[in-house]
């Protein structure tokens, strides 16, 4: 990897460090959250804005990397039926 590309990497880590932490000290009011299971009183509105962002973040890239690998193995299912056709088909016509 070239010294540029680490650095872009690096860069752009530390901006959205930066921006996080920024949302966090900017939206300091404290609101009541209650979700299904869990209440939490007296909850920073940058934290749970955060927090959500990462979470919806995580389970996106771990969705879509599987259904991209499910995709990738359909495509490769349909070229071997083909395949197997082809090869029937081929071993019917030598009887």
């Amino acid at each position: 990897m070239s010294w540029f590309r680490k650095v872009f990497y690096i860069a752009g880590a530390l901006l959205l460090l930066f921006s996080g932490l920024w949302l966090v000290v900017v939206n300091d009011q404290a609101v009541s959250l209650n979700l299904l299971f869990f209440a939490a009183r007296d909850v920073n509105v940058g934290m749970v804005v955060l927090g959500s962002f990462v979470v919806g973040s995580l389970v996106g890239l771990l969705v879509g990397f599987n259904l991209f690998g499910l995709l990738k193995l359909n495509a490769r299912l349909y070229w071997l039926k083909r395949e197997v056709r082809q090869l029937q088909d081929a071993l019917g016509k030598n009887r």
